[in-house]
């Protein structure tokens, strides 16, 4: 329903406003965070990485010859010897703080079409599957990712089991070979699941990507008591018993629209329950388009999500079939997800994965380039995933080069990092390796060209927090050239960072918040600089970070008044503050019933143009609403109030 709203006061000219000696609602001094906001992860497959105990490998379901079946990885592969092997130690000398693994509990039988080698299979959700396994293996696995100080992320399916229940035309009913075969036992009941057929073609009366069965699997009705709190108590033991400290939650889009507020609190709850106090939960919304991602987040309460529209964009920028203004179309959408409980911060960016495949085979694909710019592209799309806004992630095997045959997506995407038997995984062609062969993946990590810009980059963000994470302004974003700075808000000090995605030099010039001189920590720019003001001349297919020398002076503001819109994307209305600075400045916006003190906080935004979007859905009737600035020296400007009269939905 379309609703009105009737501004009060109209936008004026800028004019300069006092610094208040206290404001009358109490900024908070960032965005809402999770508790990987810092981290960087590192998802693996447990099956392809590394084999530890060959004595689990002939089970049914073991073909190590198969892209579809059990290849022999487990998890002793996977820890290792927790001192110097290519376990866990490899991966903390990478430079990832997280681990994120594909599910762990047992699986479906296997078909004579394939095995669950990835995961998403499940029947027997409280154990670990037998072909990566043991609980007490698990155990020892989070042990040592405690000695080394990583945390262990754990994919969980939500939305559906195995493929357990069959159809006879639309009669439902499990084969007297699969009964009682799910744990725990509630998963048996076949009234706990939708038992309309396919999500292409369900008999549902309500939508079917809610209610279908995804890909033939068992499709539950998550919005039964009985299945999510079900799935509370499940998922809660397993954060109880081996310590994980978020939850990636597969096919998010496809559960009810309730399923998280019902869902979450219980993980919540459970992990408190054993010192988690800020566990994390992002979600797989397979969304490109931020306004349709931003709906799961907002009005259906998924803490976070992976950022789709951050891959598809930064893959294209550093392929260089988009622009760089491009790329600032994508930041610019980061207000929708501003809320006093959300920010775009949160959500987890990465370049590829096992659906999609391969970051450097999809950047390969996305435009034609010459080979040999190949590497360079790859080491820029990383460089925007590590320094931007967001908690980026890596697929294994990226760090090697790994590229893909054929459509390299889905089985294509999930090579073995130790000694394959795919014949056609053994002459895939790498970024800057030569093929595998019949060695391993391991070998020569650390001098990987790949690896190592990994490795600097995530020294970068330990050395300098404003880089990991932090306050992201654009600068520049022209053509080719994209810029950006970034402050820790602990800290007055600004840093840049300037991707070029031609294989051209380029010189761009644009006005920053030092006038300090600069120092540089990535790259070879040829710099000059006069008061704020920038000139970058940077290398073709290159990277550049940059650091001021001081800390940001005293910069000028103006400051206007609040400007208030009807957003057609999203249905929510869009609250504009009239902010004109230079300065790293950040701020929060506020809402109160009419006649009221008691302002709500709607969030912080941390970059011009400060905007923020109201829902009409939380927020409705006669209203009044302003915004506190506070720049970089901690200095607080109040934008009068505005009042408005939203409709009620």
């Amino acid at each position: 329903m379309k609703t009105k709203l009737f501004i009060s006061t109209l936008l004026s000219v800028f004019l300069a406003l006092p610094a208040l000696n206290q404001a009358t609602a109490n900024p908070i001094t960032d965005v809402k965070r999770t508790g990987l906001d810092k981290e960087v992860i590192y998802f693996v497959m447990p099956d392809r990485y590394r084999n530890g105990d060959t004595s689990n490998d002939n089970l049914p379901g073991f073909n190590p010859t198969h892209t579809a079946f059990f290849h022999g990885g487990d998890l002793r592969g996977l820890t290792g010897n927790c001192v110097d092997d290519d376990g866990l130690v490899r991966l903390k000398k990478l430079g990832f703080t997280a681990i994120w693994l594909t599910p762990l509990v047992v699986q479906q039988p296997p078909t004579e079409n394939g095995a669950g080698y990835h995961g998403y299979w499940g029947v027997d959700f409280l154990n670990v599957d037998p072909h990566l396994g043991t609980n007490a293996d698990l155990t020892a696995l989070k042990s040592c990712a405690d000695k080394l100080g990583l945390k262990l992320i754990l994919d969980v399916v939500t939305n559906h089991t195995g493929d357990i229940i069959w159809y006879n035309e639309r009669n439902v009913y499990i084969p007297e070979k699969f009964k009682g075969i799910k744990n725990p036992e509630w998963l048996n009941d076949i009234n706990n699941y939708h038992n309309t057929g396919s999500m292409e073609r369900c008999w549902s009366e309500g939508p079917c990507q809610k209610n279908g069965d995804f890909f033939g699997l068992d499709d539950l009705a998550t919005e039964k008591p009985e299945v999510y709190n079900g799935w509370g108590q499940v998922y809660g033991d397993w954060i109880k018993r081996y310590g994980f400290v978020g939850f990636r939650v597969d096919t998010a889009r496809h559960v009810d629209d309730e399923f998280f507020k019902n869902w979450s609190p219980l993980i919540n709850k459970a992990a408190a329950e054993v010192g988690i106090n800020n566990f994390t939960i992002f979600g797989e919304v397979w969304e490109q388009n931020p306004v349709d991602l931003v709906g799961y987040i907002r009005n259906n309460k998924l803490q976070t999500a992976l950022d789709f529209p951050f891959q598809k964009f930064a893959v294209e920028f550093a392929a260089e079939s988009s622009s760089a203004d491009i790329l600032k179309n994508l930041f610019e959408y980061d207000d929708y997800y501003t809320s006093s409980q959300s920010s775009a911060a949160n959500l987890v960016t990465f370049l590829g994965n096992h659906d999609m495949g391969r970051s450097a085979f999809i950047i390969e694909r996305t435009r034609v380039n010459p080979a040999n710019q190949l590497l360079s592209r790859v080491k820029l799309a990383n460089t925007l995933l590590y320094l931007s806004r967001g908690t980026p992630t890596v697929y294994y095997g990226d760090e090697v080069g790994i590229l893909g045959t054929d459509s390299g997506n889905d089985q294509k995407a999930r090579q073995d990092l130790f000694p394959t038997q795919v014949e056609i995984w053994k002459g895939e062609k790498r970024v800057a390796a030569n093929p595998v062969g019949t060695g391993d993946s391991f070998k020569g990590t650390f001098s990987h060209p790949i690896a190592a810009h990994l490795m600097k980059l995530s020294e970068l963000r330990k050395n300098h927090p404003a880089l990991a994470n932090a306050q992201m302004q654009v600068r520049y974003a022209k053509d080719s050239v994209f810029a950006f700075s970034k402050r820790d808000l602990t800290s007055k000090r600004e840093y840049l960072v300037v991707i070029n995605n031609s294989a051209k030099p380029q010189k761009v010039s644009f006005n920053t918040a030092s006038n300090s001189g600069w120092n540089t920590l990535l790259g070879k720019p040829g710099i000059s600089s006069k008061n704020t003001a920038i000139t970058v001349n940077i290398a073709g297919l290159d990277a550049v970070v940059l650091q001021a020398k001081k800390d940001i002076g005293k910069a000028s503001i103006k400051i206007g008044k609040i400007a208030a819109k009807e957003d057609f994307l999203s249905g929510y209305h869009r609250l504009t503050a009239a902010v004109q600075t230079n300065d790293l400045a950040v701020t929060e916006f506020f809402v109160s019933k009419a006649g009221s003190n008691n302002w709500q906080s709607l969030g912080v935004d941390l970059n011009a143009p400060f905007r923020v979007y109201l829902d009409p859905k939380e927020h409705s009737g006669k209203l009044q609403v302003k915004a506190v600035v506070t720049t970089s020296q901690g200095r607080k400007y109040e934008l009068p109030s505005l009042a408005l009269n939203i409709a009620t939905p």
